[in-house]
């Protein structure tokens, strides 16, 4: 069970092993990092990192709770903030997104792996999947009856949202193993591509 910091100095505590653990892991990979390596990174004793987590799954799962958390940050929490978002504004949250993606590089290449050895993590990921995907579910069928977006079908809409997802969650493993560039702004331009030709000139 997952502690909660109460003090300023132990939240500094958990969120240095935290960094570490996602700084190892992002030049490492998951597989090749053990709790004691996350320790030692994070300058503490792995009795210290134990008591916060019991074991680098739950590490794993924390990091993916911050990478989620911190898109909703970026599409600001709030499904009726996103209904209002103009294509323009939703092309930056985007940027955004690939950005974070960056940052968790490691999610970006082991995700399929990760969820399909970690059952609660999986779990975690359809809600935060199913959330997301309606939200965006909801704006296209606005955007399609303001004239923003081209008439698609019902069909269509949720074929591009799934589209945009493949994309955010692959393109930086793609291009690190094709040897192409995997800054933010390369996935940016890739979301772009597929998005903007559905978007109606205005």
């Amino acid at each position: 069970m997952l502690r909660t910091p109460t003090t300023a100095s132990a939240r500094r505590t958990r969120d240095r092993i935290l960094e570490a653990a996602l700084e190892l892991f992002n030049e490492r990979g998951t597989s090749a990092v053990t709790t004691n390596h996350v320790a030692a990174q994070a300058g503490i004793s792995p009795g210290n990192l134990y008591y916060w987590f019991s074991d680098k799954d739950e590490i794993i799962r924390e990091l993916y709770a911050g990478f989620a958390g911190a898109h909703e940050e970026v599409w600001s929490g709030s499904d009726a903030n996103l209904m209002d978002v103009a294509p323009v504004e939703l092309l930056k949250r985007l940027a955004a997104g690939a950005a974070l993606s960056h940052r968790y590089a490691f999610l970006g290449r082991e995700l399929l792996g990760l969820l399909h050895g970690d059952p609660v993590l999986a779990a975690e990921y359809h809600t935060v999947r199913d959330r997301r995907t309606a939200a965006f579910d909801a704006v296209a069928r606005r955007w399609r009856s303001t004239g923003v977006l081209r008439p698609l079908s019902d069909q269509g809409i949720a074929d591009l949202i799934q589209a945009l997802w493949v994309i955010s969650e692959t393109w930086l493993a793609v291009g690190e193993v094709s040897g192409t560039s995997v800054e933010p702004a390369d996935g940016e331009r890739l979301l772009r591509v597929v998005l903007e030709p559905y978007l109606l000139p205005g």
